[in-house]
């Protein structure tokens, strides 16, 4: 053992490697605890490695890695009442949700900092054994070391509705359980229960960084009325916790989103359209989804058109007057159709559709996805009008204020952290949750 660390210090460096146990649930509910272990040594092993630059320029990253990755799999709520042991009828119902949550932090924060002396030993494992009912396991491995004997880590594992959970770990005889007990043990004589419970939780919090973001409402992507407010908010606020990040949300006006991101009241915007003038003061993430906006018309209205070419030689010199949002980026298109038609500035999307059918508007351009929200919902109105074929693309961005110093360091954990999960398929997942029609 090296003489440069304590025993202590060494058994947490080494029991941390519990961490490997981490997969998903249905891995574990299908192949047992060993293969468990073995499958969860491949993708945190793969994860410490592509994730390296993150690792090294995110001081909580690896925290943010073992809450994604090692929490879900393993029992922090059974393993805390175990840690209380006894002191746990004495403890309020209260103090218990605190003791649990800041255990939980406590569990993540040893094993964070544990994953940086890792340095891909190779871990030999063996079978599973079971108990009579077959509803617990240990699985008994060895860490090889070059140089030095090996490690035997024994991991304990129960079978929870048809998965398996890791509840301890023991290595080389001694049992984290255990351990965290008589830590927890002498600061209860010390300073009471109570207390004890106020200065663990105060001493445990989550360190992942917060970003505070707003945008203004938008249906179906940015809405407090929708589920995980709307798909946009719910993409962006994924795509930041797979960056290690979390995200508060703020409604607001776009002006005032404006004015905030200025000021550095709030560190992001959930959605904008690239523009020159915004990106002078903003970083632009890369494009998280595309929206494809249309026309609607009247059925009766004669226009027509194939491409956006065409759309503007048939509206020239017709007098037109084109329903849009205020302070929108559409883009260079859009500038230069404008001068070819009366502009209609809208707030509301219903009202703008309304003014069409009524004739208060000639027609709209509006997200296809917005429109038929929209349209679905007015059935009465949607009868007189049509959804013409898609005029303008354009891709939807998160932007960063740059008051922040760290603004290109957090746009690029988002767009790496996208291109992630675009590829492990849970960006897709978000996109069907929410029935978006681009997929």
């Amino acid at each position: 053992m090296p003489s440069s660390i304590t025993l202590g210090q060494y058994i947490v460096r080494i029991f941390t490697l519990v961490a490997l146990l981490a997969t998903s649930a249905l891995s574990m509910a299908a192949d047992g605890p060993k293969k468990v272990v073995e499958n969860a040594a491949i993708e945190m092993t793969k994860r410490l490695i592509t994730d390296q630059e993150m690792i090294n320029t995110q001081p909580y990253y690896v925290e943010h890695l073992v809450d994604e990755i090692l929490l879900p799999v393993v029992d922090h709520a059974y393993m805390a009442r175990r840690v209380l042991a006894k002191n746990w009828k004495k403890a309020s119902e209260s103090q218990k949700k605190q003791f649990i949550d800041s255990f939980k932090h406590k569990v993540i924060r040893t094993y964070a900092g544990a994953f940086k002396a890792f340095n891909g030993e190779k871990i030999i494992f063996e079978d599973a054994k079971f108990n009579k009912s077959g509803k617990r396991a240990i699985v008994k491995s060895a860490i090889q070391r070059a140089g030095a004997p090996e490690i035997n880590v024994t991991y304990q594992l129960f079978n929870k509705r048809g998965q398996w959970l890791t509840y301890d770990v023991v290595i080389e005889g001694v049992s984290l359980v255990k351990s965290f007990r008589d830590q927890f043990s002498q600061s209860i004589e010390q300073h009471g229960l109570a207390q004890a419970i106020s200065l663990l939780a105060a001493e445990y919090k989550s360190e992942t960084p917060i970003l505070k973001m707003a945008g203004h409402s938008w249906e179906p992507y940015i809405s407090n009325q929708l589920p995980a407010n709307g798909l946009a908010v719910n993409l962006v606020t994924e795509i930041f916790a797979h960056a290690g990040y979390q995200v508060e949300m703020e409604f607001m006006p776009w002006q005032r989103v404006s004015e905030e991101m200025e000021d550095g009241g709030i560190d992001i915007s959930v959605a904008a359209w690239f523009n020159e003038t915004l990106a002078r003061e903003a970083q632009f993430t890369d494009s998280y989804l595309d929206n494809e906006l249309v026309i609607i018309k009247r059925k009766l209205d004669q226009l027509s058109y194939s491409t956006p070419e065409e759309f503007k030689t048939n509206i020239n010199s017709r007098g037109y007057r084109l329903g849009v949002f205020k302070d929108f980026g559409y883009g260079d298109y859009f500038s230069e159709i404008a001068p070819l038609v009366s502009l209609n500035y809208y707030k509301y999307c219903t009202q703008m559709i309304r003014d069409v059918a009524n004739k208060s508007t000639d027609i709209a351009l509006i997200d296809n996805w917005t429109a038929q929200k929209s349209l679905d919902n007015t059935k009465n109105v949607a009868d007189h009008l049509e959804v013409m074929p898609t005029l303008i693309k354009r891709g939807l961005h998160v932007t960063i204020s740059k008051m922040r110093s760290d603004y290109k360091a957090i746009a690029d954990a988002f767009n790496k952290a996208l291109a992630e999960m675009k590829v492990d398929g849970r960006y897709e997942e978000i996109l069907k949750k929410h029935q978006y029609p681009n997929l």
